[in-house]
């Protein structure tokens, strides 16, 4: 295929667009008792998971460092007791969500197969056929990945972060407020990433499709370039597709490993700035040891969340960039529509003869407003 007649795929905005997103949550509508549930069940995990931490500090303090067996002994059974629920609800979100993500592909692509059935000639002849594979293959796929399990871990993390930062201010505030200002840090590094990741993965998905339409007119046109002896031509230009591919993967990819250890970084800030000062209430007696290693195992655990939050951003980049082209195809109109109602033939009687069948002044009149 030659640079001039090569597909050129529409531009979209390097901006996340806030109505492709309420477009791809509005795919969950006909869902909404089970996205309830299993967020419901995220959320008690994660509220479970801060509790614990929270409970440890009570073992080592009312327990260990107390020499007390028997509130031992009652700690450990609530411990046991809260696990077979935890156990409970993260069945139920895994479960739910991996059958809420299937019916969505299903959906996605039933939709887009019927409009194509709708669409006219013109459209086949614009878009390639690898183009219109990867709308109804790998971007619902995609795009169902987010709006589930991405869903659900931004649930999950965004109550985790909020329950942590509520549990530490009751141990203390004075470092519950060193760990709440690092937060907008961490939100400003997300918004300087934001802009690079989300042009990189559209340059991907772009260049996918022409990739896709490539391989797709080189084996469905195999006898004419052979017989024009293109082979090397072809060569050459899917291997300039494939180069520039493979460089814009590259750079997503860099961008989205580059985020997550500066994340650890400003953790670490944060668990230094923890140790130390909380080292010296625990010389004054303002708080305890199981208080500080609370306070270290919450900040410990809040970079999980916070690193699948910055998973599911850079996801999110790519599924908007693939829902984008989906909504493309779904918002593309035929050039004609088809007509619903037919017109009425009045039938027109004539006088036959043996030989000859002649038509009356007023029956020539019906016919030809008939025909008009």
């Amino acid at each position: 295929m030659s640079e001039v007649e090569r597909f050129e795929e529409e531009e979209f905005s390097s901006q996340l667009n806030g109505g492709t997103i309420r477009r791809l949550i509005g795919q969950l509508k006909p869902y909404r008792r089970a996205v309830i549930v299993f967020l419901g069940a995220a959320m008690g995990v994660s509220l479970l998971e801060s509790y614990f931490t929270l409970l440890t500090k009570r073992i080592v303090d009312e327990g260990i460092v107390a020499n007390n067996p028997d509130v031992l002994l009652g700690l450990a059974a609530q411990y046991l007791g809260l696990m077979v629920l935890f156990a409970a609800m993260v069945f139920t979100f895994i479960y739910i969500c991996g059958i809420l993500g299937y019916r969505v592909q299903y959906d996605m692509r039933k939709r887009m197969f019927e409009h194509l059935q709708r669409l006219s000639f013109s459209y086949y002849d614009r878009k390639p056929v690898g183009w219109i594979m990867s709308r109804l293959t790998s971007d619902p796929e995609r795009v169902s990945n987010v709006l589930t399990w991405g869903f659900l871990d931004v649930t999950w993390a965004v109550t985790n972060i909020t329950m942590s930062l509520i549990f530490m201010a009751t141990i203390s505030w004075q470092l519950a407020l060193i760990v709440a200002l690092l937060m907008p840090i961490i939100i400003r590094v997300a918004i300087w990433f934001k802009q690079r990741i989300l042009v990189e993965y559209r340059n991907v998905r772009k260049l996918n499709s022409m990739i896709s339409g490539e391989y797709n007119e080189s084996i469905t046109g195999i006898r004419v370039i052979k017989s024009m002896r293109r082979e090397n031509k072809n060569l050459g230009e899917f291997s300039n597709l494939t180069h520039n591919y493979h460089r814009s993967a590259y750079r997503a990819a860099y961008m989205s490993a580059l985020f997550l250890p500066t994340v650890q970084i400003i953790s670490a800030v944060a668990v230094g700035a923890v140790a130390w000062y909380g080292g010296w209430q625990v010389s004054t007696g303002l708080l305890t040891i199981g208080g500080i290693q609370a306070f270290v195992s919450y900040i410990t655990f809040m970079m999980w969340p916070v690193q699948d939050v910055a998973r599911v951003y850079a996801d999110l980049q790519h599924a908007v960039a693939s829902a984008e082209r989906m909504f493309s195809l779904l918002d593309s109109q035929p050039d004609a529509s088809t007509r619903k109602t037919r017109p009425t033939r009045r039938h027109c009687s004539a006088r036959s003869s043996s030989r000859t069948s002649t038509f009356t002044t007023s029956q020539r009149s019906r016919c030809s407003k008939t025909s008009a």
